[in-house]
Protein backbone atom coordinates (compact mmCIF):
# COMPACT_ATOMS: atom_id res chain seq x y z
CA UNK A 1 0.00 0.00 0.00
CA UNK A 2 1.41 3.58 -1.02
CA UNK A 3 1.84 5.52 2.74
CA UNK A 4 2.87 9.45 3.31
CA UNK A 5 6.68 9.28 2.65
CA UNK A 6 8.66 12.22 4.22
CA UNK A 7 11.03 12.42 1.17
CA UNK A 8 8.19 13.03 -1.15
CA UNK A 9 6.80 15.70 1.42
CA UNK A 10 10.19 17.57 1.73
CA UNK A 11 10.85 17.19 -2.53
CA UNK A 12 6.92 19.15 -2.66
CA UNK A 13 8.17 21.25 0.42
CA UNK A 14 11.03 22.40 -1.95
CA UNK A 15 9.35 22.43 -4.77
CA UNK A 16 7.00 25.14 -3.84
CA UNK A 17 9.17 27.41 -1.85
CA UNK A 18 7.63 26.34 1.46
CA UNK A 19 9.47 25.83 4.97
CA UNK A 20 9.78 22.48 6.83
CA UNK A 21 9.24 23.59 9.95
CA UNK A 22 9.40 21.55 13.23
CA UNK A 23 6.12 21.37 13.68
CA UNK A 24 5.29 20.38 9.98
CA UNK A 25 7.68 17.86 10.29
CA UNK A 26 6.20 16.15 13.16
CA UNK A 27 2.94 16.55 11.58
CA UNK A 28 4.32 14.57 8.92
CA UNK A 29 6.04 11.81 11.41
CA UNK A 30 3.14 11.65 13.02
CA UNK A 31 0.89 10.35 10.60
CA UNK A 32 3.48 8.01 8.90
CA UNK A 33 3.94 6.05 11.95
CA UNK A 34 -0.11 5.88 13.19
CA UNK A 35 -1.83 2.75 12.69
CA UNK A 36 -4.99 4.35 12.39
CA UNK A 37 -7.02 7.37 10.86
CA UNK A 38 -6.64 9.99 13.05
CA UNK A 39 -8.80 13.46 12.83
CA UNK A 40 -7.36 16.91 12.99
CA UNK A 41 -8.01 17.20 16.72
CA UNK A 42 -5.76 13.57 17.42
CA UNK A 43 -3.21 15.03 15.48
CA UNK A 44 -2.84 18.20 17.43
CA UNK A 45 -2.92 16.44 20.29
CA UNK A 46 -0.28 14.28 19.18
CA UNK A 47 1.83 17.42 17.72
CA UNK A 48 1.55 19.36 20.98
CA UNK A 49 2.72 16.59 23.08
CA UNK A 50 6.47 17.65 21.46
CA UNK A 51 5.51 21.08 20.32
CA UNK A 52 2.76 22.79 23.02
CA UNK A 53 2.22 25.85 21.72
CA UNK A 54 1.31 24.48 17.60
CA UNK A 55 -2.08 26.16 16.52
CA UNK A 56 -4.78 24.50 15.59
CA UNK A 57 -4.42 26.57 11.93
CA UNK A 58 -0.90 25.11 11.47
CA UNK A 59 -2.17 21.88 11.94
CA UNK A 60 -5.24 22.38 9.69
CA UNK A 61 -3.15 24.06 6.80
CA UNK A 62 -1.03 21.51 7.12
CA UNK A 63 -3.09 18.86 6.69
CA UNK A 64 -5.36 20.51 4.18
CA UNK A 65 -1.97 21.11 1.87
CA UNK A 66 -1.06 17.44 2.00
CA UNK A 67 -4.57 16.09 1.40
CA UNK A 68 -4.31 19.08 -2.01
CA UNK A 69 -0.96 17.47 -2.82
CA UNK A 70 -2.17 13.82 -2.61
CA UNK A 71 -0.66 12.48 0.31
CA UNK A 72 -3.18 12.37 2.46
CA UNK A 73 -6.97 11.17 1.52
CA UNK A 74 -9.93 11.84 3.82
CA UNK A 75 -11.95 9.65 4.72
CA UNK A 76 -15.48 10.80 6.21
CA UNK A 77 -17.14 8.21 8.94
CA UNK A 78 -19.49 9.43 11.52
CA UNK A 79 -19.93 12.87 10.38
CA UNK A 80 -16.07 13.10 11.35
CA UNK A 81 -13.29 13.48 9.33
CA UNK A 82 -10.31 11.33 9.62
CA UNK A 83 -6.94 11.55 7.76
CA UNK A 84 -5.49 8.19 5.75
CA UNK A 85 -1.79 8.42 4.93
CA UNK A 86 -2.33 5.21 2.54
CA UNK A 87 -3.36 6.75 -0.57
CA UNK A 88 -3.56 4.21 -3.11
CA UNK A 89 -6.93 2.39 -3.22
CA UNK A 90 -7.94 0.20 -0.55
CA UNK A 91 -11.42 0.06 1.69
CA UNK A 92 -11.84 0.44 5.24
CA UNK A 93 -13.14 -1.87 8.31
CA UNK A 94 -15.06 0.58 10.91
CA UNK A 95 -15.55 -0.75 13.92
CA UNK A 96 -19.27 -0.35 15.16
CA UNK A 97 -18.39 -0.09 18.94
CA UNK A 98 -15.39 2.68 19.08
CA UNK A 99 -15.75 3.72 15.49
CA UNK A 100 -12.01 3.17 15.02
CA UNK A 101 -11.16 2.97 11.14
CA UNK A 102 -8.92 0.65 9.85
CA UNK A 103 -7.44 0.06 6.01
CA UNK A 104 -8.17 -3.16 4.55
CA UNK A 105 -6.51 -4.81 1.62
CA UNK A 106 -9.39 -7.27 0.19
CA UNK A 107 -8.67 -7.95 -3.48
CA UNK A 108 -11.59 -9.86 -3.42
CA UNK A 109 -13.80 -6.77 -3.19
CA UNK A 110 -11.36 -4.96 -6.34
CA UNK A 111 -13.19 -7.73 -8.39
CA UNK A 112 -16.70 -5.99 -8.26
CA UNK A 113 -18.27 -5.31 -11.56
CA UNK A 114 -20.72 -2.40 -11.93
CA UNK A 115 -23.34 -3.47 -14.32
CA UNK A 116 -24.63 -0.29 -15.45
CA UNK A 117 -25.66 2.86 -14.16
CA UNK A 118 -29.06 4.54 -14.63
CA UNK A 119 -27.43 7.80 -16.08
CA UNK A 120 -24.45 6.05 -17.31
CA UNK A 121 -22.06 7.87 -15.28
CA UNK A 122 -18.54 6.81 -14.94
CA UNK A 123 -17.00 5.38 -11.99
CA UNK A 124 -13.15 6.61 -11.45
CA UNK A 125 -12.88 4.80 -7.87
CA UNK A 126 -14.26 2.47 -5.70
CA UNK A 127 -14.38 2.36 -1.91
CA UNK A 128 -16.01 -0.22 0.48
CA UNK A 129 -16.24 -0.14 3.86
CA UNK A 130 -17.26 -3.46 6.20
CA UNK A 131 -18.41 -2.73 9.25
CA UNK A 132 -18.31 -4.75 13.14
CA UNK A 133 -16.56 -4.86 15.63
CA UNK A 134 -12.42 -4.50 15.86
CA UNK A 135 -10.29 -7.09 17.51
CA UNK A 136 -10.25 -5.14 20.88
CA UNK A 137 -14.02 -4.60 20.94
CA UNK A 138 -14.27 -8.20 20.48
CA UNK A 139 -12.05 -8.86 23.57
CA UNK A 140 -14.10 -6.70 25.66
CA UNK A 141 -17.20 -8.52 25.49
Amino acid sequence: MTRLASHKVMSLVQTQGLKMTPQRRVIVEYLQTTKNHPTADEVMTAVNRKFPMTSRATVYNTLNWLKENGMVKEVFEGGVVHFDPHTAAHHHFVCNKCGKVEDIDCSAINEIKLCSLPDHQKVETMEVTLRGLCAACQKKR
